[in-house]
């Protein structure tokens, strides 16, 4: 395939405060935290999430949000939870679609997912 999906990336105002967020919440590590930075990829065994230091304020949160699947989504967004993250609703209208909807310390929204990983096809 000639196109394949590098990262994901999300404005910011705080990137010290989202990188250590985001590193505990999935794992990962920051290619870089000089301070200055204005964009900062951390990478894990599992893919990467970019972060960009935002010049003017972040607006218009809900043009795209990370999907966050889990064998155990009650464990994970306590985990979530305690790290900084904010409850924002729990969507049960679907018995195959269950998640909660979590905003991260700058209010972007994003999702945990009842998803098994037989489920999903990971390893």
């Amino acid at each position: 395939m000639g196109i394949r999906l590098g990262s994901t990336v999300i404005n910011c105002a705080d990137i010290d405060a989202m990188t250590r967020f985001w590193c505990e919440a999935l794992g990962l590590r920051p290619s870089s935290t000089a301070p200055g930075d204005t964009f900062r990829l951390l990478r894990g065994d599992r893919g990467t999430l970019s972060l960009q230091r935002a010049l003017t304020p972040v607006t218009a949160r809900d043009q795209m949000h990370l999907d966050l699947y889990s064998d155990d989504m009650e464990a994970q967004v306590e985990r979530l939870v305690r790290l900084g993250a904010r409850p924002v609703r729990h969507v049960t209208d679907d018995p195959e679609d269950d998640y909660v909807v979590l905003a991260d310390p700058e209010d972007n929204l994003f999702c945990v997912c009842a998803k098994p990983a037989a489920q999903v096809g990971e390893r």
